[in-house]
């Protein structure tokens, strides 16, 4: 059998190595030429662009970071479904939203084409070993004609349900690591202010109610090294919380633990921690205890933005709202609102003093820009009985 792999990245080129010590004759593609030649120097295949790929091989999996690289590989005129041959399996091992794995999922049904929907966890050194937990969701059919093909990279390889779903469970899975990374990173920065020995701390935990494998994966790989040079950058764990949040607001369940460590992820990757490691919370968390102990903790401030040009308001309010957006991602904003009579808008931010908070607004374009003017004011929050 003959199978075509896109995305020989970190968890990419082993997963696509596994495939060949499983016996597949495998055609390697990136879009990097030093990953194509690393794999061929391993006795990989490369050469074909992904529309050759479609056509020639009986099987394509694909494993990229991100929701667009998915979308530009699948769709267009040189893509994977306009190019299939019928009775191809497409498999997508990324991580996306189930709207996108069910687009395309249509998508090649119409093309004579089979999709599933097949994201793995476990990891780099799951890569590695083979032994990655597998979701697919699809066509049972197609599953069964190509679990062999699963079975080369992954250990617990499941079912679980029509196109999409395999999508759905890997966004929960990421939602829990999102949570258990932020719980990490906590847990062992209060254990260095307390004065504990981290090793012995590990070592309780381990075997206490606390254990996770992310709690394993990041204070033994990473945390205890102090070396934080990704296995799964910090950027894409955020990316997938943000996915993971979507999902939440489309099925109007509350992600309330959820969304706090989005927003908390998106922080540390906006202040620079993007390509560490996703152990790397534990450092910001570090780094940004360092700073409130030194500058105090942040407080709340309510902004007012009374109306001063209708007409700019109106013109800037995208630019406005997408400030707004940003600031609410990276932890900053607490709340906003507008009043229905036109007169503004109030907003509640984050910060540690009043300074910090009026260079915040005077970044927002609608200040910026004179639609509106601003006044700030210390906020004490009172919270009513429910």
């Amino acid at each position: 059998m003959k199978v075509g792999f896109i995305g020989l990245g970190n968890m990419g080129f082993p997963m696509a190595l596994n495939l060949m010590k499983a016996g597949y004759e495998v055609y390697g593609k990136n879009r990097s030429q030093g990953k194509e030649q690393a794999f061929a120097a391993e006795g990989g295949r490369t050469g074909l662009s992904p529309a050759e790929l479609a056509a020639r091989m009986d099987v394509v999996v694909t494993c990229l970071p991100l929701p667009a690289d998915v979308e530009d590989v699948y769709s267009g005129p040189e893509g994977l479904i306009a190019n299939a041959r019928r009775g191809l399996v497409l498999i997508d091992c990324s991580t996306v939203s189930p709207g996108l794995s069910r687009k395309l999922y249509a998508k090649a049904c119409e093309a004579g084409a089979d999709f599933l929907d097949a994201p793995v966890s476990g990891g780099t050194t799951g890569a590695e070993a083979g032994t990655l937990s597998v979701m697919v969701g699809g066509r049972e059919d197609a599953f069964n004609r190509v679990r062999s093909v699963l079975a080369a990279f992954g250990k617990s390889i499941s079912f679980v349900g029509d196109a999409g779903s395999g999508s759905a469970v890997k966004l929960i899975n990421q939602l829990m690591v999102g949570i258990h990374t932020l719980a990490v990173g906590e847990a062992f920065a209060l254990a260095r202010q307390a004065g504990l020995e981290a090793d012995q701390l590990f070592g309780i935990l381990n075997h206490s109610f606390a254990q996770s494998k992310i709690m394993e994966r990041h204070y033994t790989q990473f945390i205890a090294k102090d070396a934080f040079e990704p296995g799964f950058a910090l950027k894409l764990l955020a990316k997938d919380m943000n996915l993971a949040a979507d999902m939440g607001a489309e099925a109007q369940v509350r992600l309330n633990a959820g969304k706090k460590a989005q927003a908390l992820i998106n922080q540390a990757v906006q202040e620079g921690y993007g390509d560490a490691d996703m152990s790397g919370m534990y450092k910001y968390q570090e780094t940004e205890d360092r700073k409130r102990r030194e500058s105090g903790e942040r407080k709340h401030f309510a902004v007012f933005l009374p109306m001063l040009d209708a007409e700019k308001s109106a013109r800037y309010r995208a630019e406005h709202l997408q400030f707004l957006a940003d600031n609410r991602a990276a932890g900053r904003l607490h709340t906003n609102g507008r009043f229905v009579d036109g007169a503004g808008g109030l907003v509640i931010y984050r910060g540690s003093s009043l300074e910090e908070v009026e260079r915040l607004v005077k970044q927002d374009p609608y200040v910026k820009l004179g639609a509106r003017g601003y006044e700030i004011h210390e906020w004490e929050i009172v919270l009513a009985d429910n």
